[in-house]
């Protein structure tokens, strides 16, 4: 039998919604924009009174905003544009759509019957009434509503898992488990276990606390790694009164995960009863995973997909903190901030994901301009977990990143001071400090972690390249600093970045022709960038072909370079190289050195 995580984003990419056809109809005929490239267009102006602004240009913005994923305007200009023409089918499903994607569900179950007066068996629509008749608890209603889903739309294995949770939702429980059973994967692998915690919650509502123990116990036993899954089965296990056992799991599991979760909210005296498991809550874990799944899939270009079957998981399980937290990091991909972070503060204190969700809240507020918060909360958090380095780590490098080295060095000061064992996963901690160090020019402190970095894990070409050309451009172990970098070359040989440093460090060296070779690669993997294309400039000056060295530092000034580069840039090509813009080589340098002592 195929794996569930495939027959399932199968079934979600059969749900995909059809781009609407009004800019290619309406629109098109009257000359306005192509749909296949609303980016282009440009909204009609707020001045403007309400009416002065056609139904046309109402659609074409709210086309706009979909495609900056601005989802809150974009069903707002639609909603304006139906008031005008309110029986348009074409604008009646881009604004459920658009609600859809705002979340705005409410709204979108009050346009989704005239979308099926059109469009009787479209999936979306037929399946937000399926979830607002689950939330009423009209299971029979819902599953009635769920069968008249067309043929070209055809859910598949979520159909069957819905249906499952609707017969046990109408106590038909014997039904549920044959549905189950047909769904059921190999037995004792470790795709298993999602589908033994249905089973289990089914049993549970059926009152068979019994087999409901021994299936949660078997998931986790399948599925040890799994963080939903020792959620839930010690959600299970703590309602059927074995309080010590779950305590046990997430104690463990927490000890074993601790760099990525923190179990202390589960684990409090005062942790909240785990609710009893309802047909609601088992299709919003079902309309998680296919987010999940959407999400993930790095050849689906419809992440707003995704998105919509994380709105319907939260509408029917409002602390469902896993979708929360999908759809903090797709409004982050989307360039959201604001949103993002407005998702995880919805993650209750008690989640285990709580700890992560206040780091990432924090990253994301240095993102939207507010450094001093981020870094003040980021500060609380390392005092308030004093034997975590992730606070202190995550603080050390949003300074790094901020150009505040000396302030980055003291974080990653107090990060490693809590690294009781240094492992290989600590290796860009030491790594990150010897940039900051090297910034602020303590050399030796840098070199040493450098060194410390390579030690833990010896071939990251990041840190190869980066200590590799600090000696040569020092003139100090040229020969292992080389070897050093062509090692990075060959574990990243895409990697423009790394190849430049080939390139720059054979210029240091006065090899000139063997630059000229490795910086033409260089450009050729990172023309955009200015610093490459300079070094290639000066690289082509040194082996005589001047006319072609200007035209790259022409290149490097249109191509906005550093603030303290440009008049270097300027000077080069009104003077070309010379003694006072050119890098001496290393062995100038040296001799330079000999001579002024």
């Amino acid at each position: 039998m195929r794996s569930k995580t495939l027959a399932l984003l199968s079934t979600a990419l059969l749900l995909t919604l059809p781009v609407s056809g009004r800019a290619q109809s309406n629109h098109a005929q009257s000359g306005g924009p192509s749909s296949k490239s609303p980016s282009s267009l440009t909204l009609p102006q707020r001045t403007l009174p309400p009416k002065a602004i056609s139904v046309d240009g109402r659609y074409l913005a709210g086309r706009v905003a979909e495609a900056d994923h601005d989802y809150e305007v974009g069903a707002h200009e639609l909603d304006l544009a139906l008031a005008q023409t309110p029986d348009d089918p074409t604008l009646l499903y881009a604004a459920f759509r658009m609600h859809m994607y705002a979340g705005h569900l409410d709204a979108s179950v009050r346009l989704a019957p005239k979308v099926l007066a059109t469009k009787p068996g479209d999936g979306f629509a037929n399946l937000v009434l399926t979830v607002e008749q689950v939330k009423r608890g009209d299971y029979r209603m819902a599953e009635q509503q769920l069968g008249r889903i067309g043929a070209e739309n055809q859910l598949g294995p979520l159909r069957e898992f819905v249906v499952a949770w609707l017969k046990a939702g109408e106590k038909d429980f014997a039904a549920a488990r044959e549905i189950l059973s047909r769904l059921k994967p190999k037995e004792g692998d470790r795709s298993e276990a999602p589908s033994l915690i249905i089973r289990a919650q089914i049993d549970e509502l059926a009152g068979d606390r019994a087999a409901a123990e021994a299936k949660y116990r078997r998931a986790v036993e399948l599925d040890p790694a799994g963080l939903r899954i020792a959620v839930a089965a010690a959600e299970g296990l703590r309602r059927l009164g074995k309080t010590g056992d779950a305590h046990a799991l997430l104690q463990s599991y927490g000890e074993k995960y601790s760099d990525s979760v923190v179990m202390d909210g589960m684990l409090a005296a005062n942790a909240p009863a785990p609710k009893p498991p309802t047909p609601a809550s088992g299709i919003a874990e079902i309309m998680f995973d296919i987010g999940g799944i959407l999400g993930a899939d790095q050849r689906n270009e419809r992440a707003d997909l995704a998105l919509i079957f994380e709105q319907l998981a939260v509408d029917l399980k409002p602390d469902l903190d896993f979708a929360w937290l999908m759809i903090a990091g797709l409004d982050e991909q989307f360039g959201k901030n604001a949103k993002a972070i407005a998702a995880l503060g919805k993650i209750g204190a008690s989640s285990p994901l709580y700890w992560q969700a206040r780091l990432r809240a924090a990253t994301l507020a240095a993102q939207e301009d507010n450094l001093d918060e981020a870094v003040r909360r980021l500060r609380a958090m390392a005092a308030e977990k004093p034997d975590r380095i992730d606070a202190a780590l995550t603080l050390a490098d949003l300074l790094r990143t901020k150009e505040r080295y000396k302030d980055a060095v003291a974080a990653y000061d107090m990060a490693i001071l809590r690294i009781k064992q240094p492992e290989e996963k600590h290796w860009p901690v030491y790594f990150g400090r010897g940039i900051c160090l090297e910034r602020i020019k303590q050399w030796p402190r840098a070199e040493a972690d450098m060194k410390k970095a390579l030690e833990l894990s010896p071939d990251q070409p990041y840190v190869l390249n980066y200590l590799g050309y600090s000696w040569i451009d020092q003139g100090m172990h040229l020969d292992e600093g080389m070897k050093m970098l062509k090692r990075a070359t060959e574990l990243r040989p895409d990697d423009g970045a790394i190849t430049d440093s080939v390139g720059w460090a054979y210029y240091r060296l006065g090899q000139y022709d063997e630059a000229v070779k490795w910086l033409e690669r260089a450009s050729e993997q990172k023309g955009d960038d200015a610093t490459v294309v300079e070094h290639l400039g000066d690289a082509y000056w040194h082996v005589g072909r001047l006319r072609e060295a200007r035209f790259e530092w022409q290149r490097a000034v249109n191509q906005k370079p550093d603030k303290d580069r440009l008049p270097v840039l300027e000077d080069k090509l009104a003077n070309g190289l010379n003694a006072t813009n050119d890098k001496p080589t290393v062995y100038e340098k040296s001799a330079e050195k000999n001579k002024g002592g």
